[in-house]
């Protein structure tokens, strides 16, 4: 099956879906191809998500697709896109695009949401508790854990993530699963911020650390770094730019309107470092908004 649409928007979460309203309240006729599988779809409910602080993840995004049932402009698709390739002239770029079903699609604009791939520690026991009591964003999570016991697992960047969770929290314990740089120590040891670097060999619901040696502790909250890394190689596959920022790699170096180093691509949500559902959203639609600019410019 071959479709024929000006805008393809890669991924059906936060960016995406709020992209494709604007689209479609503009008219344009857009494809989401969505493959089902949102960063966040393990977290009970989206923190910082202004009138939506008990919503989950998974009811903002059925309301999402909801709202878009009343735009004919936008079709949305369960489905992985497997290939993006230029097919247009310089003056008004075109792309031909392959799914994972074997159907083709022919599309003036490209939008690149489909999020990142979190690399989440293979700690046994962590996937279980992540998005609720493992977190990585406490913009995100940090309100729900307020005045708890927080462990903070690793020692990557730990004096920083120390000082921003204080905000939160002044009952914090760091996990370093192994030994901290020096100057990191004494940053903690002056800040009065408990210390063990014994080896993590599992965690488990309560939520309990258990050390290589058998001994155990028990924390409320686990905060784990997670930098975001490509879930494709679509953009790469397309020569888009990117950059590296402090929460993750291969992020697509965009403006404020999604525009990418390459004609007619744009990227918005975690593919272009959002980070959280809000800022997605935003991202998202300020993308659509550039991307109809140039269709009608």
């Amino acid at each position: 099956m071959e479709t024929n649409v000006d805008a393809l928007v890669v991924g059906g979460a936060a960016a995406g879906l709020s992209a494709a309203l604007v689209l479609g309240r503009a008219r344009v006729p857009t494809l989401v191809v969505d493959a089902g599988e949102p960063s966040n779809r393990t977290a009970p409910a989206i923190g910082g998500l202004l009138g939506q602080e008990a919503t989950s993840p998974a009811q903002l995004y059925a309301a999402g697709r909801e709202q878009l049932a009343a735009h004919p402009a936008v079709e949305l698709r369960a489905g992985v896109v497997t290939t993006i390739e230029p097919a247009g002239d310089g003056a008004d770029p075109a792309f031909r695009v392959t799914l994972g079903d074997g159907g083709a699609v022919d599309a003036r604009r490209v939008l690149l949401a489909g999020g990142m791939r979190y690399e989440v520690p293979d700690t046994p026991g962590l996937a279980a508790l992540w998005g609720d009591r493992a977190f990585a964003c406490p913009y995100c999570h940090g309100w729900e854990h307020r005045d708890q016991r927080i462990g903070i697992l690793g020692a990557t960047a730990v004096a920083h993530r120390v000082a921003l969770l204080r905000s939160w929290s002044e009952d914090l314990l760091v996990l370093a699963d192994g030994r901290l740089a020096p100057e990191d120590g004494e940053v903690l040891q002056a800040a009065g911020v408990p210390v063990d670097e014994r080896r993590v060999a599992a965690v488990s619901p309560g939520v309990v650390v258990r050390f290589t040696d058998g001994e155990e502790v028990a924390v409320d909250a686990l905060h784990v770094p997670a930098p975001m890394t490509p879930r494709d190689d679509l953009a790469a596959r397309l020569g888009v730019a990117t950059t590296e920022l402090p929460n993750g790699t291969g992020i697509a170096d965009v403006d404020r309107f999604g525009v990418t180093s390459v004609p007619g691509v744009f990227a918005a949500g975690d593919a272009a470092g959002a980070g959280n559902v809000a800022a997605a959203i935003a991202g998202g639609s300020l993308a659509a908004t550039g991307l109809h600019r140039t269709l009608v410019a």
